[in-house]
């Protein structure tokens, strides 16, 4: 293989591995994936992140930012400045909207979405979008901020005509676990047409199944897995995925 590949987007602040994050690490590590980007998503998991990326400074790369499931919550953003402005955070996130029925509503989401944004501007970070149900509303926002901000669509859902647009704007485009189903016809034509030089591969641990293991049983190792199936669905060797998305990795995130 190729250069170790790099988890853009997994939850080990996520409580499910409490007990379990340093075998997850190395059985990772065996797998060939040895980098991980952790995002917060709540004010309970700045420190928590914060925390896993001190014991872990060469493997675990944080990031910070409030999802649009806590957009309801009481934010404190002196405090996520203060995470926001650490010398080892590669990022802003995992911000974003979510149009389901249960989120909060959406003018709330819209305005800590476009407050997180001018802070990613302000820091010159790039920002992890989660995206459910809202991909216009959330185009139309950001292309209020092209040129000013990069970022990657996380676990992209989306039609192939809305990725077009989000790469337009220069955001690279992420598949997880949702890539390797049989069934996931949308995300193989996504697959199929993104540009090398805009993939990124992830896993969402432990939210995401792949066609092989449940969701709450995938760890960062299934980015394998991932990229795998992109590079079936592709005709091209593992490698060039790995190794192509390992770089834009280190790429948008200034990794080391």
């Amino acid at each position: 293989m190729g250069q170790p590949l790099i988890d853009t987007h997994c939850h080990l602040n996520d409580p499910a591995f409490d007990s379990t994050l340093p075998d997850v690490v190395e059985r990772a590590r065996e797998a060939g994936v040895r980098g991980f980007v952790v995002p917060a998503y709540d004010r309970v998991s700045l420190k928590r992140t914060a925390d896993l990326s001190s014991l872990y400074p060469s493997a675990i790369f944080p990031a910070y930012g409030v999802h649009p499931w806590y957009a309801g919550d009481n934010i404190n953003y002196d405090i996520l400045l203060s995470y926001l402005r650490r010398q080892n955070t590669v990022a802003l996130g995992e911000i974003g909207l979510d149009f389901t029925p249960d989120a909060p509503p959406e003018p709330t989401q819209i305005e800590i979405l476009t407050r997180q944004l001018s802070l990613a501007r302000e820091l010159n970070l790039p920002i992890l979008l989660h995206c459910r149900n809202a991909h216009d509303s959330l185009y139309q926002i950001l292309k209020g901020y092209w040129g000013g901000i990069q970022g990657v669509m996380h676990s992209f859902s989306g039609s192939y005509e809305f990725m077009q647009r989000f790469i337009d704007l220069g955001f690279f485009i992420s598949f997880s676990g949702s890539v390797t189903r049989k069934t996931a016809r949308k995300y193989h034509r996504n697959a199929q047409a993104v540009p090398l030089d805009r993939l990124l591969i992830e896993t969402d641990a432990p939210s995401i199944a792949t066609e092989s293991t449940v969701a709450s049983a995938v760890e960062p190792r299934h980015c394998v897995e991932v990229a795998r199936k992109i590079a079936e669905l592709r005709g091209i060797p593992f490698e060039d995925v790995g190794t192509g998305a390992a770089e834009n990795a280190r790429r948008l995130f200034h990794l080391p």
